[in-house]
């Protein structure tokens, strides 16, 4: 095996145990430099190994080899701040309600897990009742991936404790 195929074998293994893992984390793990890293995920993407969704600045990286179509949309929510907060409190709470009145962001996140099929949202005066579509996926996928995902979950439970 050549060192390039050793160095994306390499990355392969960290985005299926870490999916929807940014650039950034990915150049972190891997040691390597910007340009090195760049080109191979550009080659394993153009090979079909990997798939990238964009958030904002970030690109987050999946492998298409592991993992499925909703796993990877769990993993892309997981992975964002405000995505992350819906899906846990949704599954902690199944009548789990937000404020309507929130940022743009927030609203923008909402509507594309709505589009997604990872949840719906039904008003209720200055609340939004937001359920999950497939509570069992999302256990599923935490216990298949939850490692990647435990630190960020324990402090998305710690901030909904705080919020009451």
């Amino acid at each position: 095996m050549t060192n390039f195929e050793n160095f994306r074998e390499k990355l392969m293994k960290i985005i299926s145990k870490n999916p929807g893992l940014h650039f950034r984390e990915l150049q972190r793990r891997t040691g390597s430099a910007v340009g090195k890293l760049d080109y191979h995920l550009y080659q394993l993407e153009r090979e079909g190994r990997i798939y990238s969704r964009k958030e904002g600045g970030n690109m987050r990286f999946f492998s298409n080899e592991s993992g499925t179509i909703s796993e990877r949309k769990i993993a892309y929510f997981m992975r964002i701040k405000y995505g992350k907060e819906i899906l846990v409190g949704a599954l902690s709470d199944k009548n789990y309600t937000i404020d309507k009145n929130m940022s743009e962001k927030q609203r923008k996140i909402l509507i594309e897990m709505d589009n997604d099929g990872l949840i719906r949202t039904a008003e209720d005066g200055n609340r939004l009742i937001i359920t999950l579509v497939d509570r069992a996926a999302l256990i599923r996928f935490l216990k298949k991936y939850g490692q990647s995902f435990i630190d960020s979950i324990a402090l998305s439970i710690l901030n909904l404790i705080d919020e009451f």
